[in-house]
């Protein structure tokens, strides 16, 4: 992490970071170019032995992702689950399960499969959206068909994003990046 990077992290200034790295209670390396950057271990060890608290946008695994789409679908989806340690993915083919895990898993994004034939995901999206526990719950659809009707349908549902299948594996990581900024990506899982 850069020292701003790691200034958001504990929510201090950058400085306070600096001053830190300076008096050597936080151990941070400096790159050729004379930048300092801290390991995130380094970090979450200092923040554990000063009492101070971890972030709980940055704790691994507090971010959820929902995945709720037919067979051939998850395949191409099944990628996701290595893309971020921090980010717990759950993939199901059906709507029963779908719906157990919505209360048990909370996820803070739902990703719906729009053309699937076993359930109505417009429909789903809307309960979704009035259910006073769910309507937090970014939705997010995936659809083959990309007509404006469609679109506008989906919007109308509470779906805040939706993406043409097949899908571009970049534009979803893109995506899911800035929807989960805190989050660390592993890059050699890039698509």
């Amino acid at each position: 992490m850069t020292t701003w990077q790691a200034g958001r992290y504990c929510r201090v200034s950058p400085y306070t970071i600096r001053h830190w790295i300076n008096t050597g209670r936080l151990p941070a390396y400096t790159t050729p170019g004379g930048h300092r950057r801290i390991r995130r271990q380094d970090l979450d060890a200092f923040l554990l032995t000063n009492h101070m608290p971890l972030p709980e946008d940055f704790q691994s695994g507090r971010r959820r992702l929902l995945v709720l789409a037919e067979k051939n679908l998850l395949k191409e989806l099944r990628e996701i689950e290595r893309w971020s340690d921090d980010l717990q993915v759950t993939l199901t083919a059906s709507a029963f399960e779908g719906g157990l895990l919505m209360a048990s898993f909370a996820p803070h994004l739902l990703l719906v499969d729009l053309d699937a034939r076993a359930w109505d995901g417009l429909s789903i999206c809307r309960r979704l959206r009035e259910g006073a526990g769910t309507s937090h719950v970014k939705l997010v659809g995936v659809t083959r068909n990309a007509r404006v009707e469609v679109l506008e349908e989906a919007e109308k549902s509470g779906i805040q994003h939706c993406f043409t299948a097949p899908l571009d594996g970049r534009e979803l990581f893109r995506f899911l990046r800035r929807e989960f900024p805190n989050c660390r990506w592993n890059r050699s899982d890039l698509p």
